[in-house]
């Protein structure tokens, strides 16, 4: 994809473009809002816009708050799931 995902990520461990490690906290959240290029993740361009005045306090801190909610989940197998509904009709 054209950006890391946000599954699982928040206290994990992020590697960096320029080879540090760091941790998903708080601090890295609202950076990565305010100041997407401060920090690129490996593998991926830095094409995250800013969001320096366009987002509130609250704002920052409800985006923090669903990004710590998200925990890792296995990706489903292709195929897997709920089978597809039909008519009955054969």
């Amino acid at each position: 994809g054209r950006a890391p995902s946000l599954n699982g990520v928040y206290s994990g461990k992020v590697l960096l473009a320029d080879g540090s490690i760091i941790t998903a906290d708080d601090a890295y959240i609202r950076e990565s809002i305010l100041q997407p290029k401060a920090k690129i993740v490996a593998g991926y361009q830095p094409v995250m816009p800013t969001f320096q005045g366009l987002v509130t306090e609250e704002q920052i801190m409800n985006l923090t708050a669903y990004i710590k909610s998200l925990q890792a989940q296995p990706v489903p197998a292709k195929g897997a799931g709920i089978a597809p509904v039909t008519s009955g009709k054969k």
